[in-house]
């Protein structure tokens, strides 16, 4: 009996490894520099919470009455919001548009030497709700995304919620937030990365698009469009769009 416990927790032990999310395996390799540390430090201290505006005058053409749940909690949400991208003025809803089908990690997580398999991942368990399929990064056939139930999203959530020194809070929510943030690029790929016809970055055909979809999808008119506008005092006009 007691050889048959040994052998199980063996086995236990073994599939908790090759479970383990290589983000997660990523943040534990990763080291912290100072420099890097003290320009976290101010971006803390300088951050203003974003207020979403309710019951305004006239009501925004494009939002929602309300964001269907899924039962996983992408990880990332944790700290950003449901729609994550704002800083980029110009491409902002469209960036937030493609949130709805791909994960976070699939845009920002790219591990050097390694390579990801990107499949399409239900964040919905249960058969009652609409799928809500996301492309996602694969390594040794897991996914590499965590969720929201993870023990690194119960830290974060714990950090940021303490009350106590703010001299002290400050500084371990930049490391906690330096952490997270090292295995990840703050740039995602330039939207002419995936819709082109030579070197994109998804197998769309893998990912069970029709030759007609890819065929959309290579030559869509919007990522075009943006790519024409690279400096920041060049003013979008709607009729470029049709060009």
């Amino acid at each position: 009996m007691k050889t048959l416990i040994y052998v199980l927790c063996l086995y236990l032990s073994a599939s908790a490894v090759q479970a383990a999310s290589l983000y997660v395996e990523q943040v534990k390799l990763s080291t912290i520099d100072d420099q890097k540390l003290q320009e976290v430090h101010k971006q803390i201290k300088e951050r203003t919470e974003i207020t979403l505006k309710e019951n305004l005058f006239v009501s925004p053409f494009h939002k929602q009455s309300q964001n269907k749940s899924t039962d996983k909690k992408s990880f990332c949400n944790t700290c950003h919001q449901q729609q994550p991208h704002s800083l980029d003025k110009r491409k902002r809803s469209f960036l937030n548009m493609h949130s709805r089908y791909i994960s976070c990690e699939t845009c920002h997580f790219s591990p050097k030497n390694v390579q990801l398999e990107y499949r399409w991942f239900n964040f919905n368990e249960t058969s009652n709700k609409i799928p809500a399929k996301r492309i996602t990064p694969f390594y040794n056939k897991e996914a590499v995304l965590i969720f929201s139930d993870h023990e690194l999203a119960t830290q974060a959530r714990e950090t940021w919620e303490n009350k106590s020194s703010i001299t002290a809070l400050y500084r371990e929510r930049a490391k906690l937030k330096l952490r997270l943030h090292i295995p990840l690029s703050k740039e995602g790929p330039e939207c002419l990365d995936c819709h082109n016809n030579k070197d994109q970055l998804l197998d769309l055909k893998s990912l069970g698009f029709t030759k007609k979809e890819i065929t959309k999808l290579q030559q869509h008119s919007i990522p075009r469009f943006f790519s024409r506008f690279s400096k920041e005092e060049q003013r979008l006009r709607m009729s470029d769009l049709l060009q």
